[in-house]
């Protein structure tokens, strides 16, 4: 896949995965013999973002060897398949090998992770708590005449050591995960939920692993916020920002806003707006502010918007535009395809020039993320209209936008199954949408922008 990188400052070199010694991790339940087939990987407990080396030793020759792996997770167990030709010493380096047939096509050093389906669901989805635990995997190899080993592997979206609280405190509802160790002085991300609402839990989980104090903050969609994106106070984030800067792990350090999609939208009008925040990510986000989503509470009359600050609802692209199309929604199917209504509004630039977000005001360095395969709205020149809206300005803080070739609005944290991105049922309005990309891409995506988002926030603190 190739990914386009339209940005302002120094690219940074790609994460070089540690060479670690291969260790063996289980085979059967009889001791490792020579000849005996076994299963080698290089990390057997680690972090899901963890790029893994996965070698099959002692296979018959030149045979087609089935490999099977399985995810157990909280909302159901998930599982992939993949047929590999062992070499002439009867090995496989899967990582570097392309199956003969499987669940994915041509090398994929984490293909088995990505490509796995669901085949069980659980009848209720799990509860917020379950990101502290870890997931396991079983690795399963066998070869035509039987002979076979397996190892199970620990996947872990919190790091040992990461703590967890729920926060309902000051104004402020969401989830603080901290880093391991105490009396320590992190720096802090807040983690922005989108359109579905709640708390983004794994994403702060997996960024406090990584060394941040991160408050996965909810604005809507949980008990005691509105039921829908209507009508959200900035001053609501802004009194969370400050609540953060409050903590004595932080004072006056770095903190910085992470979002997706309306999330992505929400961290740079926020950063537009307060200058106590050091640095944004937007993934697949939009430049310019859109209307409301969900409904509105009860008995509030006031006109419709998603924001409002000082009291007055922010004006947004939708709001008197001229060149809106309702029929240009695409129906594939069950499917709706929204990129090509979001392309008509953006048609009438007195709407696109009234609600663009003031990017130029952020304090500190931006990096935007986007699909150019988005079926939902088309992130990649909403992404753009941020982007030159920075170098137009001249912006003295550095900041980025890569923008990813065939794939589509789901671009996560890297090596997890993207079998179900490419469309969604909302939990909002219960629509399906389309999301656009492919399992391919967007795991190709995710695998390149996680390390690419972990290097910028480093470079951001150092530049303090």
């Amino acid at each position: 896949m190739k990914r386009q990188n339209a940005e302002h400052f120094r690219s940074v070199p790609r994460r070089i995965l540690a060479s670690t010694a291969l260790i063996v991790v289980v085979v059967l339940s009889a001791p490792v013999a020579w000849g005996d087939p076994v299963i080698l990987v290089d990390q057997r407990d680690a972090l899901v973002d963890t790029a893994l080396r996965i070698r099959l030793e002692g296979f018959p020759a030149r045979q087609p060897i089935s490999v099977i792996a399985t995810l157990y997770a909280p909302d159901a167990t998930w599982q992939s398949r993949a047929v590999f030709m062992s070499d002439e010493g009867g090995s496989v380096e899967v990582s570097t090998t392309a199956p003969q047939s499987g669940s994915y096509e041509g090398v994929s050093s984490m293909g088995l992770f990505w490509a796995m389906q669901p085949i069980s669901a659980k009848p209720t989805p799990p509860s917020p708590e379950t990101v502290m635990e870890p997931r396991r995997v079983s690795l399963q190899a066998q070869a035509p005449d039987g002979r076979q080993a397996e190892t199970v592997l620990i996947r872990r979206w919190a790091r040992p050591g990461v703590t967890r609280r729920v926060v309902r405190e000051s104004g402020v509802v969401g989830t603080l995960f901290v880093p391991a160790g105490h009396g320590g002085r992190w720096p802090a991300i807040v983690v922005l939920a989108g359109s579905a609402g709640g708390a983004n839990e794994t994403r702060a989980a997996l960024l406090s692993s990584h060394g941040y104090a991160a408050l996965a903050l909810a604005h809507f969609g949980l008990p005691g916020l509105p039921q829908g994106l209507v009508n959200i106070p900035l001053e609501y984030f802004e009194n969370a920002i400050r609540w953060m800067r409050g903590q004595d792990w932080l004072g006056a350090g770095f903190l910085a806003l992470i979002g997706s999609s309306r999330g992505g939208e929400l961290a740079l009008l926020l950063g537009a707006t307060f200058p106590e925040i050091n640095g944004v990510i937007a993934v697949v986000p939009s430049g310019v502010v859109h209307g409301p989503f969900g409904k509105s509470e009860p008995g509030d009359m006031r006109p419709r918007a998603a924001w409002t600050h000082g009291g007055s609802p922010l004006r947004y692209l939708q709001q008197d535009n001229r060149t809106g199309d309702p029929s240009a929604v695409v129906r594939r199917g069950e499917e709706l395809v929204e990129t090509p209504l979001y392309l008509a509004w953006l048609r009438d630039a007195i709407a696109v020039q009234r609600s663009s977000i003031p990017v130029e005001r952020i304090r500190g360095p931006v990096l935007l993320i986007s699909g150019k395969d988005d079926a939902i709205w088309p992130s990649f020149v909403m992404a753009e209209i941020a982007r030159r809206r920075l170098e137009k300005h001249q912006h003295p803080f550095p900041f980025a936008h890569l923008a990813y070739d065939g794939a589509g609005h789901s671009i996560l944290a890297p090596y997890g199954p993207t079998t179900t991105s490419i469309s969604t049922l909302h939990p909002v309005n219960g629509m399906r949408y389309a999301l656009g990309g492919s399992p391919r891409s967007n795991a190709d995506a995710a695998a390149d922008s996680w390390p690419r988002i972990l290097q910028f926030l480093e470079k951001a603190r150092g530049s303090r």
